[in-house]
């Protein structure tokens, strides 16, 4: 804790992760909080995707950077991208002819007219361009059983899926190697030599361009995300196929088989593992993590734990993260600190006292067991779907009811939860946890938010749970990018994690919760060290293709020396 300008300004305290201050609380005014909104110039954080500085108490970074990826990454799928300047990626002239490369400019430039005319309102229709796919170019899409080396995906393994002007091109990570399938890519229309539509879960950076009117294909999903879809975005249900979770279910009409597994992301999200019949005979299986939080229970999955099950030939990895500067705690970790701070906060944690008398213990008997904390509302901001684990285990260890809106306690609903129906209710002053949206946990809103329901709470406490600004200290992410695999898995030797508020004001205090969905740089290491993977397909950050694929290099050269085993982990849910 420190003094800053005549004020306290508490920052969380961990040796898991340093944090410089996140929040600035407003300065102390003679005119009421709850009717002026501070005019001081909120701390910014830089897009990690296009450097843009955001001003993190009125808009969630998070949100932010999920958006500005996605429309980077259409951006440059549609004006055609150079992969080859882009990523400074060397292609090999023997794989590629003079021929084929006529044939990569021509579709370059047919991809340039598509970028320039997407934003017309014009209609036109222009010839595709012929598409020539010598066996030079079939090589690079089929999968050698004898492959032994981690890699990336080569630039030429780009397809065209365009034939209209005013249609972006699918990106080439978007689609799964020896199928017709694709993978969360609803914006770019309907997609030529695509037979289903994959859709990991029910966020907008995966399910946009998905509307009332779809009827491009089949769409593939869990319950809870189909449940979603259905309600929310009003989809076709003939076009809605929910699978079971944790089987194999074979796609008909395909060669491939099916399954899904919990991603440990939001409500609904899986990774999914498809196994593929070759022509030869052959099969492989390519596993797509969409957005995920590793965990080793991912990688005890029967059909994915080895050596039982064959290798991963290709690994769609959601590589948000992999930055050593994110190094956020586990979310149980995270819960934990949660909760025990709402037990502070309460005075519900024991204290050695005095042996009570026969009177303490009478008025005990008669008090309503929540009546000590009955008065302190409590707070937590989610997304549209995700985050629910913190506000669940609050309710759950106070035994209280939970307040959410009309359409978010709808799209709980989704989550067919039995336990957390039976907590949900619409009447606000029943409830003393209440949900709100995440950008909506700050001292104006939150004082308002109090003023409002005043007649039956006179506290609040407020958490933010989001992991994109916890970060490590320079010297550590020094440390972490030259250190080898070996090191980098090895969990901390102190886990103790303690929330102090980034704003505390009269009766308003403010948690910020590096809670995130997202693996952190420490969990993706432990995944990828975990598995046999014969290639890593990066779908998050492909602009840093680079400084990844040193990772990916580095990480595979230490693995083949060993024996391939999955991560010394304390228990099955986090490393």
């Amino acid at each position: 804790m420190r003094k800053q300008q005549g004020r306290k300004v508490e920052l969380t305290q961990s040796k898991y992760f340093s944090i410089d201050s996140y929040f600035k609380s407003p300065p102390n005014k003679k005119v009421k909080i709850e009717t002026e909104i501070p005019n001081v110039e909120a701390k910014k954080e830089q897009c990690p995707s296009c450097s843009v500085l955001i001003y993190v108490e009125s808009e969630s970074l998070e949100v932010h950077v999920n958006n500005c990826l996605d429309s980077q990454q259409s951006k440059e799928s549609s004006v055609g991208v150079t992969w080859k300047d882009k990523f400074a990626c060397k292609v090999d002239s023997e794989a590629i002819t003079k021929e084929e490369k006529e044939n990569i400019v021509t579709e370059q430039k047919q991809c340039t007219t598509t970028g320039e005319k997407e934003n017309s309102e014009t209609k036109e229709e222009v010839k595709p361009v012929k598409r020539i796919l010598p066996s030079s170019w079939k090589s690079l899409f089929s999968l050698s059983s004898s492959t032994s080396t981690t890699g990336i995906i080569r630039p030429a393994e780009i397809k065209n899926t365009s034939t209209k002007s005013n249609r972006k091109m699918c990106p080439f990570y978007k689609r799964v190697r020896d199928t017709r399938f694709v993978v969360d890519a609803f914006s770019y229309g309907k997609i030529s030599d695509c037979d289903g539509y994959f859709l990991t879960h029910y966020h907008t950076d995966h399910f946009g361009g998905l509307r009332a009117n779809w009827s491009h294909g089949p769409i593939y999903c869990s319950q809870v995300t189909a449940n979603l879809v259905k309600q929310e975005l009003h989809v076709n249900s003939r076009y809605i196929h929910a699978l079971p979770m944790n089987e194999l279910y074979p796609i008909p009409g395909s060669n491939v088989t099916i399954c899904l597994i919990d991603a440990n992301h939001c409500p609904g999200s899986v990774l999914f593992l498809f196994i593929i019949q070759l022509e030869s005979g052959i099969k492989v299986r390519h596993l797509h993590t969409g957005d995920f939080r590793a965990t080793p229970r991912m990688c005890l999955h029967p059909l994915i734990r080895q050596p039982e099950n064959a290798a991963i030939n290709c690994l769609y990895l959601d590589t948000t993260y992999l930055n050593p500067q994110y190094a956020f705690p586990a979310q149980e970790e995270c819960i934990e600190a949660v909760c025990k701070t709402v037990k502070e906060e309460l005075n519900m944690e024991p204290k050695k006292a005095a042996v009570p008398t026969v009177f303490d213990n009478w008025i005990k008997k008669k008090a309503d067991p929540m009546t000590l904390g009955s008065q302190v509302l409590i707070v937590v901001g989610t997304y549209t779907i995700g985050k629910e684990r913190v506000f669940f285990n609050i309710a759950k260890m106070l035994k209280c009811k939970i307040y959410a809106p009309e359409k978010k306690r709808n799209i709980l609903l989704c989550q067919q939860d039995e336990e957390l129906k039976s907590m949900l209710t619409n009447d606000p002053t029943k409830a003393q946890v209440h949900v709100v949206s995440l950008r909506d946990i700050r001292g104006d809103i939150m004082s308002k938010y109090l003023n409002d329901h005043r007649t039956h709470f006179d506290s609040l406490i407020g958490f933010k749970p989001t992991g994109w600004t916890y970060k490590s200290s320079k010297s550590e992410i020094s440390d972490m990018k030259l250190a080898p695999l070996s090191h980098i898995i090895i969990p901390p030797s102190d886990r103790t994690l303690d929330l102090s508020p980034y704003y505390n004001h009269k009766n308003i205090k403010l948690y910020g919760v590096p809670y995130s969905e997202h693996s952190s740089f420490r969990e993706l290491a432990s995944f990828i060290a975990s598995l046999d993977i014969k290639q890593i397909i990066p779908t998050v950050n492909i602009n840093q293709l680079d400084s990844m694929k040193v990772y990916f290099n580095n990480w595979e050269q230490e693995k083949s020396s060993k024996r391939i085993q999955v991560v010394e982990y304390p228990n099955e849910d986090h490393w």
